[in-house]
């Protein structure tokens, strides 16, 4: 049996993920003394990401250079090199300060390392920043695999990234958890994976769950078929 999960909002708390954006819009306006609130710099990168997010399964562009250059378009003056890998560093290192686990993620991973014969990761995030957050995190060493939207060029729902994950891997059946409808659910669906989903009603799923644990224990009862 190999399981393959979702990061953010399967293993990580979206609140800490909202609070990690807003505190780095935060230093953001401090670095380049903005005539802004926190919420405004928040919206004008998100403005800017938005387009390249939504055809992010078509073709991925790194989240961090999305939020360089987002920065650019607000800052009125030429960024210098060191102002630039600021901007990427630290949209990595605000994220490994304040981004927690989910509740009972950390249980359900315990729990989903004991059944798996291969514990995977498929994100739609940068290669750089997901290494950080799994070590900030201390989850790294539960995952044979991780396979990023950056290392494949594009993100879920696309076949590619899901395709290029079960590579990594050599048992049957192949299960997926994960948050999100269109990206993780059909994603995994269109791959022949069994799809669980954390959350809100699905009508792709194989199992909607509340979270991890209650996730895992459903692949207990998977293994034991």
């Amino acid at each position: 049996m190999d399981v393959f999960l979702d990061m953010t909002g399967t293993l990580t708390d979206m609140e800490s993920e909202n609070y990690a954006l807003l505190k780095l819009a935060e230093e953001i306006k401090k670095r380049f003394s903005l005539n802004l609130t926190e919420e405004e710099v928040l919206q004008r990168i998100e403005n800017y990401r938005k387009p390249y997010m939504d055809k992010r399964h078509q073709e991925y562009t790194p989240i961090r250079f999305l939020i360089l250059e987002a920065v650019k378009d607000i800052v009125s003056k030429r960024l210098c090199t060191s102002d630039s890998f600021w901007i990427v560093d630290t949209y990595s290192d605000i994220h490994a300060k304040y981004v927690k686990l989910a509740k009972n993620a950390l249980e359900g991973l315990r729990r989903i390392r004991k059944i798996a014969s291969h514990v995977g990761m498929i994100t739609d995030a940068d290669r750089p920043f997901t290494d950080k957050l799994l070590n900030s995190l201390n989850i790294k060493q539960f995952f044979d695999s991780v396979t990023t939207a950056e290392d494949v060029g594009v993100g879920k729902p696309n076949r590619r990234i899901f395709e290029e994950a079960i590579k990594k891997s050599s048992s049957s059946p192949k299960i997926y958890v994960g948050d999100n409808e269109f990206r993780d659910i059909q994603g995994a669906k269109n791959v022949g994976m069994i799809a669980i989903k954390i959350g809100d009603d699905s009508k792709l799923a194989d199992y909607v769950v509340k979270d991890l644990l209650e996730a895992s224990k459903i692949i207990q009862t998977l293994e034991k078929e």
